[in-house]
């Protein structure tokens, strides 16, 4: 699976935000990024909403997801894995406690980052 799409959700104060999500999946695992576009509530600030929305969506399962995050706007300067606590609320998952790291692969942010 391989998609690429804007993404509009509800930041804070309930602000129209967008951001780009680009996804693949490699051998079971499915590779999840976030690409602030300067719009509405950041991909930082907004995380946990932001995983748990494309993790229902899609139907996938939290265990088998890795979660990135990045801003175009600063030509990808930083790019971030999150890593999240997942709680199972009736029939969809919640994301918590957001902790981010600085990826170092760079075979990982030129796939995501790449125009």
């Amino acid at each position: 699976m391989t998609k690429e799409f804007i993404h509009e959700y509800k930041g804070y104060g309930v602000h129209p935000s967008q951001c780009l999500v680009k996804m693949f999946t490699d051998d079971g695992d499915t590779f999840i990024c976030f690409i602030d576009m300067g719009v509405g509530t950041s991909v930082t600030n907004a995380s946990e909403q932001l995983a748990q929305e494309i993790v229902n969506k899609f139907d996938l399962r939290p265990g088998d997801c890795r979660f990135f995050e990045t801003y175009k706007q600063y030509n990808y300067e930083s790019f971030d894995e999150i890593e999240y606590s997942w709680w199972p609320d009736r029939n969809h998952w919640e994301a918590r406690s957001p902790k981010w790291k600085m990826v170092i692969e760079d075979d990982l942010k030129e796939l995501f980052t790449n125009e």
